[in-house]
């Protein structure tokens, strides 16, 4: 059982593909579960045949709200596998931001563990549909939503939402050739095979787990997926990797800093050998340190939105120092990388441009209220017209052809390595009773900066209160990390919110 199109370009057949060519090897570790490729091919057999015994085939848009764990893979693969669109979903986000994620998109069902009825009720509410529930097997029931929308995907494909500026998440649409690209282009690259162990820390709804699951499948290798408690303690992870074995770890430079502070060197980790990270720049002093505590191993900055995956990379060599700067690199293979003025045309001129990317990773738009935005843009290039994604950063190309990052064109951030539209934290606390304005910044630190709310609200807004109000609209990984309260926000002369003087009052007070 396979979805619809050329069986080669699909995300499902790079499982069915290892599993014939490599049956008992291990393919995914989870706790103490150990699946072999061919286990996991039969449970995702089964699986598929019975979401399709319920309706669910080509173009169906399947949402995945099942805790990161072996469940949650075999869904998502089996999605993929009948050849419906899949949707990965946090299932501690409020019932309020699922339901947003799922009108918007347009979600016809959702997948989730059978005893969580209460979760799965919350979010039939929020949208006001009866909710009708049907037992799917494998621990998880199915939720009929059939949301309106008026786009398809015949050909199914991938759903990861980001931070939107109108204050609501977005759906981008991604199509299997898509993060096939990319996934093929990365085993390459890091040289990935079959003896390999890749760490699978980021959740399933973050675009670095696209490496982790189908980079281990594409391969022949195994994922273990690293549990979402031990972010929080450095040493665990250590001891983690240790006890995994880990060969390939794909993660944000904020983890990186902390295990290394807690120890993680060659003689603590003699497996690990490719450390590739992404999703936020990596201080260079603390850069320094990672080569230095590995330097016989494969270190790799990766740089590129949600919308195109990974477009530019560079390895580091192992004398690298903080002095030498850290560039995002060049582009991967098969795909443009290049500066826009802010007129759309080629940038030729002094300073720097907004970075754009063309080719077969560009994702196919947004989903929003149910229908599909494209925002990219006509580029001509050398090759002929192409669709171009004009990414928001800033970035400057030098005489070897190399790209360096130099700002934003917008108010998006990365905190510890997501991303962050502040126009979203702003509208979530505009939302609370007696916010009368809000900014939200991100004050730099060491350990990936701290978001930072400052809110001109009436006396009777608690603090307390309006941290209640964000945790009921917003993930925790987008929640403030101080709130400050004044009597009004600073104004410029021309009566907008003056970001430079909201940084000054977000800095720490001293004592």
């Amino acid at each position: 059982m396979t979805g619809p199109g050329d069986r080669h370009e699909r995300l499902d057949a790079l499982l069915t593909d290892s599993a014939r060519a490599s049956p008992r090897r291990i393919a995914l570790v989870d706790g103490a579960i150990r699946l072999t490729y061919a286990e996991l091919e039969a449970r995702v057999v089964e699986l598929a045949a019975r979401l399709v015994g319920h309706g669910v085939g080509p173009g169906s848009a399947v949402g995945i709200l099942v805790p990161k764990g072996h469940r949650a893979a075999v869904a998502l693969l089996a999605g993929l596998r009948v050849g419906a669109v899949v949707a990965p979903l946090a299932p501690n986000d409020p019932p309020a931001r699922l339901a947003r994620m799922a009108s918007g998109a347009g979600l016809d069902v959702v997948l989730a563990p059978t005893p969580d009825g209460a979760r799965r009720a919350a979010v039939a509410a929020e949208l006001g549909v009866p909710g009708a529930e049907a037992a799917v097997g494998d621990g998880l029931s199915m939720l009929r939503l059939d949301l309106p929308r008026t786009w398809g995907a015949p050909d199914g494909g991938y759903i990861l939402f980001t931070s939107g500026s109108t204050g609501w998440p977005k759906g981008v649409l991604l199509t299997h050739r898509n993060v096939l690209h990319f996934v093929r282009w990365a085993v390459r690259a890091l040289d990935i095979g079959p003896d390999d162990v890749l760490g699978a820390q980021a959740a399933l709804t973050f675009d670095l787990s696209t490496l982790d699951v189908f980079g281990a499948l594409a391969a022949g290798a195994c994922v273990t997926l690293m549990p979402e408690v031990l972010t929080a303690f450095p040493l665990d992870v250590v001891a983690w990797l240790a006890a995994e074995r880990v060969t390939v770890f794909y993660t944000v430079p904020t983890l990186y800093q902390r295990i290394v502070e807690a120890g993680a060197d060659t003689g603590t980790l003699p497996t690990l050998r490719t450390l590739p990270f992404a999703g936020e720049p990596y201080p260079v002093a603390g850069l320094e340190r990672l080569v230095r505590a590995f330097p016989d191993a494969r270190i790799a900055n990766l740089y590129g939105p949600t919308e195109t995956n990974v477009c530019t990379w560079t390895t580091l060599a192992p004398d690298w120092l903080a002095g030498d700067g850290l560039p995002v690199g060049r582009a991967i293979d098969g795909l443009w990388v290049g500066l826009l003025a802010g007129d759309g045309t080629l940038h030729t001129g002094p300073g720097p441009g907004e970075v754009a990317v063309a080719g077969p990773t560009v994702f196919r738009g947004y989903l929003v209220e149910g229908g599909l935005e494209d925002p990219t843009v006509a580029v001509e290039l050398p090759t002929g017209p192409a669709r171009a994604y004009r990414t928001g950063d800033l970035g400057r190309i030098d005489a070897d052809g190399v790209l360096w990052l130099a700002g934003r064109r917008d108010h998006q951030v990365k905190v510890r390595g997501h991303r962050i539209d502040l126009a979203d934290v702003e509208a979530a606390a505009g939302e609370v009773r007696g916010v009368r304005a809000c900014a939200a910044h991100v004050r730099p630190g060491p350990d990936g900066g701290t978001l930072v709310l400052v809110a001109a609200a009436a006396d009777v807004v608690a603090e307390n209160a309006l941290r209640a109000g964000l945790a009921a609209r917003l993930p925790r990984r987008m929640l403030p990390g101080e709130i400050h309260l004044v009597a009004e926000l600073p104004l410029t002369d021309r009566g907008k919110v003056d970001r430079a003087a909201v940084a000054a009052l977000a800095e720490p007070v001293s004592g």
